[in-house]
């Protein structure tokens, strides 16, 4: 039978787009799949992976490590395996907060250490037991900082890191490494779009209403949850995210964009924590 030259040209296509595709599959199965699918409304927060590969910080500036030399930390008991995500923020203290769908209200808390060897591995928090702890996240669920908009009590996805001072309505501070204001009347923390201030602390006399106050939060009246907290940097701009802080669990069970912890745990988390060591945190959907 006689084939044509044309017939051959659209065979070996054929051969070509079906080896493409194999390789395509092997690949996937390589990285490993990514987990169930979230809810359509926030869908761009799929998986932990793409969080951490995504997240706006950069490289590790630590040698990588094969993680074939480190610990295996199973996802479905700590939520993430930081030996097997490509940036941590460069340093040796991480906490990572996942979330099983990005419609959840909580997530799991682990805080992670890096040795000498180049390997994380979870801390043990003086007074409390093992980790991981379950800490509480957003109402509004949980969505990329891109996508995230004010008042949407979303909690953002991504690596980020901690403040430079600890504040809280308690007297007594939970560490002696950062510095710790005691709120007072006046304490504000500006969450209003295109301020000059925007996403930081501000004292004003007390009984003054400053111009941001509407969008913002007037902190010494926020008694039960922010005994203690830690403020989470946000990028900016885009002004979408303001006062992400972590701070104490609240009695609704779910929070307005933070990450909160019962507060023995939260106060155990932030005496933990080393300016030094460059702490980051990874909040990421499975």
């Amino acid at each position: 039978m006689k084939i044509s030259s044309r017939r051959v040209l659209r065979v070996a296509a054929k051969l070509a787009s079906a080896w493409c595709c194999l390789l395509a599959a092997s690949l996937v199965a390589a990285c490993g799949q990514a987990g169930p699918g979230a809810p359509p409304r926030p869908a761009a927060a799929s998986t932990a992976a793409a969080a951490a590969h995504a997240a706006a910080a950069p490289p590790s500036a630590t040698p990588a490590v094969s993680a074939t030399r480190c610990p295996r930390y199973r996802r479905a008991t700590y939520g993430i395996d930081p030996n097997r995500v490509a940036h941590t923020g460069g340093g040796s203290q991480l906490v990572t907060v996942v979330a099983r769908s990005a419609a959840s209200w909580a997530g799991t808390f682990v805080a992670w250490s890096r040795g000498a060897s180049g390997c994380w591995r979870p801390v043990s928090l003086a007074g409390q037991p093992a980790q991981p702890f379950l800490a509480q996240t957003g109402y509004g669920g949980l969505l990329p900082i891109a996508r995230r908009v004010p008042g949407d009590w979303a909690t953002p996805t991504g690596l980020f890191r901690f403040g430079t001072i600890i504040y809280g309505n308690s007297t007594v501070s939970p560490t002696t490494r950062y510095p710790y204001h005691h709120l007072v009347c006046g304490d504000w923390w500006d969450e209003q779009p295109g301020s000059p201030t925007y996403d930081t602390f501000q004292h004003v006399p007390c009984g003054t209403t400053p111009p941001y106050a509407a969008d913002s939060e007037a902190l010494w009246t926020e008694i039960q949850p922010y005994q203690h907290f830690i403020d989470i940097k946000m990028p900016s701009p885009p002004d979408n995210g303001a006062g992400i802080f972590l701070h104490d669990d609240m009695p609704e069970g779910y929070t307005e964009g933070c990450v909160a912890l019962p507060d023995a745990e939260l106060d155990a988390v932030l005496g933990w924590l080393k300016p030094a060591d460059r702490p980051h945190i990874l909040i990421a959907v499975r």
